[in-house]
């Protein structure tokens, strides 16, 4: 008697996902990355590949996005030695990882701009820094314009080139302006576009918005011996810029109007500006700078908005004088009061979910800051939420990834910053007036103070649920506003997880089971439990093989069938039965009318032989859930009569 062996077997399931979690509370801030150290050189690693110890240098004045997975995104800059970069970063903060993505590790580079309009690469802007302006599309592209830095021939001056990067091929493509630093622009007629049209170079420019048709705007900037207070869009679409608002030529002086009142005549004036956002009604908003230049500091704390219908600024909130200290209030106590002193270099800057604005340090006449400022648009009111009240405060850290009450960032200016999913602020590197920083900090909005908002959780995910007996599977987190999630899995092994996106969850026993997650953040939870929602069909009857002649014969039943020689698939072999045409060793994979697959070998069959019988299979015990494609590695031999 042969002896016939059954094999069990199961699809490769991708390995695990590394995620980070940290200790949290609401109103604190967290160490999350980076040095607690001035001037870091920082860890590159290899491009493209996230690594934990992968860290940018420190570093003033990057440009930055948020892409629309979340991830954070990082280019250029300058470090203590005023070299510039050119490498472009990604973190994610779900598993607290820098990558290097595009871009040399060296500083100074020039600009590679190959074709307009052509992606490549080897594309990539030249190192630069001092506030480029950066916008994501609607399709999820990076855009970047100007700044200080590298032309294609290595000169360094001010730039005007309009850059896009697509994260799916990881290329930049060079969309419009020249490749030579201190171009003198051209602005055509105000309120027309025209191929020609293009913003003179600039630095200072981080004044960008994105408007609800996709387009491109900016505002201000400076150039070696001026300030201006022209206002651009560009449309993506046609890539043609328009001077839309402002003065042609530089140091334009402001005209306020009445606070509140929009006017035709109402202006910012020239400066450097460093804040800027859009409303959830489209309208784009500007928040203080500096009118002098590099010697002479005059900063503001002027507030503006401009509607896009009307083509009008309007003066909301603030001071029309220079270097006002502001007022501060009480912590977490909005007021009408309430104004943050005046401030440059205060990038860093976010809107939240609710469509308010978050800015964080900068500097003024008398130092540096480090205090955090939320503005509620509805009620036109700034609220001091965290940070120090005077200048020059030192940073406290903590212990990375561990919250608590007396941790904050340093004062400094030319930082950046991000709000994330579940709308945490997150605040990246700067200057201190000596030194740079790679430090990146969190900070979890109190729901109690200054109308915060962070977003409630919502628990959902989806997953293969119809199984067959043995199958593991993989479930797929689609919850949103969430940090740290609780899975119950009835009949599963293993029946828990804490992971994003639990895999090789297993199960062995017919029936019908029950799923839950609870999804949670700073504001809540959220459970989402599906009653009967695996399905595991009962096992498919045994199968065996018995042999006539030379003829193989599986059991009747199943609703296909598919016959193997030797480990390879024999091409039409799927009927019940097959004449084999070699010696050697044969396994069938049966299919029952659920998908779910049993298999049954023979092996040194003999071919051509008269052997006076008929060879009947053992009943074979065990059943699988697999695909033909998965065959075994070896098969065990029989034992020959």
């Amino acid at each position: 008697m042969k002896k016939i062996l059954l094999f069990l077997f199961f699809i490769p399931i991708a390995s695990g996902i590394l995620i980070f979690n940290s200790f949290a509370q609401m109103g604190e801030w967290t160490w999350m990355h980076g040095d607690n150290f001035i001037n870091s050189p920082g860890v590159f690693g290899t491009q493209g590949v996230a690594d934990p110890a992968n860290k940018p240098p420190g570093m003033y004045e990057t440009c930055e996005w948020k892409d629309n997975n979340g991830n954070f995104w990082l280019f250029g800059g300058f470090d203590f030695s005023a070299a510039n970069y050119a490498a472009l970063w990604k973190y994610d903060p779900g598993i607290n990882q820098w990558t290097w993505m595009k871009g040399p590790s060296t500083t100074g580079a020039p600009g590679v701009y190959g074709t307009p309009g052509v992606s490549d690469p080897a594309n990539y802007p030249g190192a630069r820094t001092n506030g480029a302006c950066s916008w994501v599309d609607t399709s999820g592209n990076l855009w970047l314009f100007g700044g200080n830095g590298y032309d294609a021939t290595g000169v360094v001056g001010q730039l005007n080139d309009l850059w896009k990067y697509t994260i799916s091929t990881n290329e930049w493509t060079w969309m419009k302006g020249p490749n030579t630093a201190n171009d003198p622009g051209f602005f055509g007629t105000q309120g027309v576009s025209n191929v020609a049209n293009v913003p003179p170079s600039r630095k200072e420019t981080s004044c960008s918005w994105i408007d609800n048709a996709n387009n491109l705007w900016l505002y201000g900037g400076g150039e070696a011996i001026g300030r201006w207070g022209d206002l651009w869009k560009y449309d993506i679409a046609i890539n043609e810029w328009t001077w839309m608002k402002g003065a042609n030529t530089t140091n334009p002086l402001a005209v306020y109007g009445t606070q509140g009142v929009a006017a035709p005549g109402n202006t910012p004036g020239g400066r450097w500006v460093y804040a800027s956002w859009k409303d959830l009604a489209g309208n784009l908003w500007l928040f203080a700078g500096n009118i002098g230049g590099v010697t002479i500091i005059l900063t503001l704390n002027d507030l503006w908005k401009y509607d896009i219908v009307t083509n009008q600024w309007t003066w909301m909130k603030g001071t029309s004088t220079f270097d006002d200290p502001g007022n501060y209030g009480a912590k977490c106590v909005s007021a009408a009061t309430n104004v943050p002193p005046a401030r440059m270099e205060n990038r860093a800057k976010v809107l939240d979910a609710c469509g308010n604005f978050w800015n964080f340090g900068g500097y003024y006449s008398p130092g540096y800051l480090n205090d955090l400022w939320h503005y509620n648009v509805s009620a036109n009111q700034w609220t001091w939420v965290s940070g120090n009240n005077i200048p020059n405060q030192a940073a406290t850290y903590g212990t990375q990834g561990v919250s608590n009450p007396a941790n904050k960032p340093g004062a400094k200016r030319g930082s950046v910053a991000w709000i994330d999913n579940d709308g945490y602020v997150w605040i990246f590197g700067g200057f201190d007036g000596t030194n740079c920083y790679n430090d990146l900090f969190r900070f979890v909005p109190d729901s109690s103070c200054a109308s915060s908002c962070i977003p409630t959780p919502v628990a959902m995910f989806n997953a293969p649920n119809q199984i067959c007996p043995g199958a593991c599977i993989s479930f797929n987190n689609l919850s949103v506003n969430s940090t740290s999630y609780l899975w119950t899995f009835a009949g599963g092994n293993p029946n828990t997880s804490t992971d994003v996106n639990p895999q090789n969850i297993c199960y062995s026993t017919p029936g019908a089971y029950a799923v839950s997650l609870i999804a949670t953040n700073a504001n809540g939870s959220d459970t989402i439990t599906l009653n009967n929602y695996i399905t595991v069909y009962p096992s498919p009857p045994p199968q065996g093989i018995t042999q006539t002649g030379d003829t193989l014969f599986a059991n009747q039943g199943a609703v296909s069938y598919q016959w193997y020689f030797n480990g390879n698939v024999i091409a039409g072999a799927t009927d019940y039965f097959y004449v084999a045409q070699s010696s050697g060793n044969y396994y069938v994979v049966c299919t029952d009318a659920n998908g779910c697959e049993v298999e049954a070998a023979i092996n040194d069959v003999l071919v051509g032989i008269e052997e006076g019988g008929t060879r009947e299979s053992m009943q074979l015990e065990t059943i699988h859930n697999s695909h033909p494609d998965s065959y075994r590695d070896t098969i065990q031999n029989g034992n020959t009569r």
